[in-house]
């Protein structure tokens, strides 16, 4: 997944506990764990999650610079038509990553394992430090981390997530590269897990400039993909929304925007340095 910019919770009611106190009695756990019978120790599994075409695709890309190759060349995959990724570093090694969608909701990204040792047993370990080796730890790694996210969002509180899309990301969600155009596409997601309604005029999302100056969006180029945000948007609790805004490629330090309270047409006004 593409890193975010910055994510407001301006209405989050909510706490994660980090840490208890806890009272211990020795001579009373001697006394427990001498009488009462051994339980066996409970074992937590995360099952993994099946990848969708969009992701494997994003996700693999990812994990492929993260372990320090470069990305030789690539072909975005979609049902129907088998993607892969190249690359190589600078000692010489290199490898390649097979992507495969069944369809929109079910993909496959699997490294080119040809000129490897042959694995003599199912489910054997690939070389340390090989390309398919680093490769599976890290995709694996990241798409737990995105299956987490995915369980452990907000419990309350209004939610506004601005994701900037690199060439890569641009062409495997809008269908071309419109950053080398000079546009950049942020993905917005907005969640409302209160139990009130709360307004929003996306025109009002602006980037703060790192020479000074607020940006608004430009009009959605004809991509013929996505969906483009436009006017006013009124989230109902528990709705949430995905689309995209546009602006002119350069440097931005953070955002600024409003929302609004419906039952009462209070505005909140919100100031946020990018990470």
């Amino acid at each position: 997944m593409p890193r975010p910019l910055f994510s407001l919770a301006p209405l989050a009611a909510f706490a994660r506990l980090d840490s208890s106190t806890f009272y211990l009695c020795l001579a009373l756990c001697l006394c427990i764990l001498g009488c009462a019978p051994r339980q066996p120790l409970r074992k937590r599994t995360m099952e993994t999650r099946i990848p969708t075409c969009e992701e494997a695709n994003r996700l693999a890309y990812r994990a492929v610079t993260s372990v320090g190759y470069t990305v030789a060349s690539v072909q975005i995959a979609r049902p129907g038509q088998p993607g892969y990724i190249e690359a190589k570093k600078e000692d010489g090694k290199s490898g390649k990553v097979v992507l495969t969608c069944f369809d929109e909701s079910r993909a496959t990204a699997e490294p080119d394992r040809t000129g490897e040792p042959v694995r003599a047993l199912v489910g054997a370990a690939d070389k340390p430090g090989s390309f398919p080796h680093v490769f599976t730890q890290t995709y694996n790694i990241l798409l737990s981390s995105r299956n987490l996210a995915d369980e452990g969002g907000p419990a309350g509180g209004v939610t506004l997530i601005l994701t900037r899309l690199g060439s890569f990301e641009s062409q495997i969600e809008l269908g071309t590269d419109l950053p080398k155009g000079g546009v950049l596409p942020i993905k917005v997601t907005l969640t409302n897990n209160s139990p009130r309604p709360y307004g929003l005029t996306v025109e009002k999302i602006l980037l703060s400039s790192s020479g000074g100056g607020q940006v608004a969006p430009i009009a959605p180029p004809a991509t013929g993909q996505g969906n483009p945000l436009r006017g006013d948007i009124t989230l109902q609790p528990g709705q949430n929304m995905t689309g995209y805004l546009f602006y002119p490629a350069g440097q931005y330090t953070s955002a600024r925007t409003t929302l609004i309270d419906k039952e009462n047409n209070e505005e909140e006004g919100f100031s946020v340095q990018f990470e």
